[in-house]
């Protein structure tokens, strides 16, 4: 059982307490039937409230009113004609009042619980969902989740209007290099490849296998020219490790494409002309 899952259960022991001792009470007190019946109504409608929460203050809202009416009744029928002055409905008032109003704080008591216990459930999907999406080998993002990762960067930065940048890496004649040093060796460098690469990253950016020893970062929060100084060193990286040249290609948000699938082809063509052009980085913003 989770730390969350205790505190519901034991916000709902008080509140389930705290829900006898408020209507017996009121019951106790209350002189009339018909009353101690509304009083018992307004309580269980002032918990729902307080935990369903339609508009932010509304459990408080309705416990304020709810609380004066009860007391308003009872102060009514007090100085009523043939009221019976020994009867207490001034305790009563208090008493229904009280109970109303306490309710609707005991019932946010149970509702932060419950909200807590959504927010470390949406946490840990986040997790479960980040450690499956990584790649044990090579500690890259697994390419089946690069269009929902690509997505989110790009609604973000559309939604703040900050740049974004998606840059593909790949090395010259890989197949080749594949031949020369054998499958086995070749997946081994790859791994050790996606490492290089990867310290070479900041935190905030995501490093995506696609194909090979083709990869693809996501640069949020950069421009191209912050990203061509990226590219610079990640191919730099690849040179070292490799022994062949390695191209980028950088396309970037909003200059170059403003969807996910137009910037991971913008930067697949980039790629692509840094590739025909025998040029280390290239890009469209870049060339114009």
């Amino acid at each position: 059982m989770s730390e969350y899952t205790r505190e519901i259960w034991i916000r709902t022991v008080i509140l389930a307490l705290w829900l006898a001792l408020a209507i017996g009470g009121v019951s106790v007190v209350d002189p009339e039937r018909d009353t101690t019946a509304i009083g018992a109504v307004l309580i269980a409608v002032t918990v729902a409230l307080s935990i369903l929460r339609p508009f932010r203050l509304s459990h408080l809202v309705f416990a304020a009113l709810a609380a004066g009416a009860y007391a308003a009744v009872q102060g009514l029928r007090a100085v009523a004609e043939g009221a019976d002055p020994d009867a207490p409905y001034v305790p009563a008032a208090a008493v229904g009042a009280f109970a109303i109003v306490f309710t609707a704080i005991v019932g946010d008591l149970l509702r932060d619980a419950l909200v807590g216990y959504d927010e470390e459930l949406d946490a840990r999907q986040r997790v479960i969902e980040e450690i499956e999406s990584i790649d044990p080998r090579t500690g890259a993002t697994k390419s089946q989740h690069a269009d929902r990762l690509l997505n989110n960067e790009v609604e973000r930065a559309r939604r703040y209007g900050r740049p974004f940048t998606v840059l593909m890496i790949a090395p010259d004649n890989w197949n080749e290099y594949v031949q020369r040093v054998g499958r086995q060796q070749a997946e081994r460098i790859i791994a050790e490849l996606a490492q290089h690469y990867l310290t070479r990253l900041r935190t905030v950016d995501t490093l995506i296998q696609t194909d090979g020893a083709q990869f693809a970062a996501l640069l949020p929060e950069t421009g191209v020219e912050g990203a061509q100084v990226a590219a610079e060193k990640l191919a730099a990286a690849g040179e070292d490790l490799l022994g062949v040249e390695v191209r980028t290609g950088i396309a970037s948000f909003p200059d170059d494409e403003v969807t996910a699938a137009g910037l991971m082809r913008e930067a697949e063509e980039a790629l692509a002309f840094a590739q025909a052009a025998s040029i280390r980085v290239a890009s469209r913003s870049l060339l114009t």
